[in-house]
């Protein structure tokens, strides 16, 4: 979706981490073209609200994905989420409010007044409307504290799409037998297309296994140190509560970080494959990754 473009002029300034050439790009694309180039070449229904920032976001993240599975034939090609705006004081569970985004397994009600959701839908949050807001919301949950893997401003975004990513594959690989007729249509009920490891255990009863999978205090250490706090699984002191720290968040961060490490500046397109890293990644780390990509209960 490079290609999509039209003279907007609206008025956006930001720094840090943003290029001249990302400005320029920036203000050339129009949410409006984005949602129909979305419908038209993937058959995903995508409601930015006129929120031009996040609509740039995820063409470019879009192209990212494209590019990496036609590139260097890794496992990216599954059908982009549907995409919709949303606003804290809509959400059914609050749970997910100040968050940028999130992604839904399977089918579920999720706004007030509105129809329930397909499977895989992902959902981002209407106040972080500029490139400068998103890019400031990655920089504070990155700097001195190391929470996400990276301070790029495309993290959450690239971050939402592997979960996406993740889901269709353990669809694919233990089958689906949720709610949502779109799903149904696409997969197996219950066996996968490929070797099902578990076939007495639906995809949806498999996913829901491995969100509360608990990783040891000593895979935590290794985690937080290869990726980051929130893939390791933090406790928040005010609200008592530990975030992140399953094998999908740990998924998330770590492809996320690795096509980060390997964008070009200006154009936002991987310069290299993200994987190839001959050896250097730690051996206990890779372990946890493998685990976690390929729905190995147990970590």
């Amino acid at each position: 979706m490079r290609n999509i473009s039209v003279n907007n002029r609206n008025n956006i300034s930001f720094k840090a981490g943003l290029t001249p050439s990302v400005i320029k790009n920036a203000v050339k694309y129009s949410a409006p073209r984005i949602e129909q180039a979305f419908q038209s070449t993937y058959g995903v229904n995508a409601n930015f609200g006129y929120n031009h920032a996040a609509a740039y976001c995820c063409a470019v993240v879009s192209d990212i994905f494209d590019f990496l599975s036609k590139k260097f034939n890794l496992p990216f090609n599954a059908k982009p989420p549907n995409i919709r705006i949303f606003n804290d004081s809509d959400l059914l569970d609050m749970r997910n409010a100040g968050s940028l985004g999130f992604c839904i397994t399977d089918s579920m009600p999720v706004l007030k007044g509105e129809p329930v959701f397909e499977a895989r839908s992902l959902f981002l949050n209407g106040k972080f409307n500029t490139l400068k807001a998103i890019n400031d919301n990655a920089e504070a949950n990155f700097n001195g504290s190391k929470w996400n893997s990276t301070n790029h401003f495309l993290h959450t975004y690239i971050h939402e799409w592997v979960h996406n990513i993740h889901d269709d594959l353990l669809f694919k690989t233990f089958g689906y037998d949720g709610y949502c007729p779109m799903a149904r249509s696409r997969y197996n009920s219950l066996n996968g297309f490929y070797y099902d490891p578990n076939p007495n255990v639906s995809g949806i009863d498999y996913i829901a296994r491995m969100h509360n999978i608990k990783y040891s205090p000593e895979e935590k250490e290794v985690i937080a140190k290869e990726v980051s706090r929130y893939a390791a699984g933090e406790r928040i002191p005010n609200l008592q509560q530990e975030v992140g720290g399953n094998p999908f968040e740990v998924v998330a961060e770590t492809v996320t970080k690795k096509i980060v490490d390997v964008l070009d500046p200006d154009t936002l397109m991987p310069v290299k494959n993200p994987f190839y890293s001959n050896g250097k990644d730690d051996k206990i780390f890779q372990d946890i990754f493998n685990r976690a990509w390929y729905g190995i209960i147990g970590g």
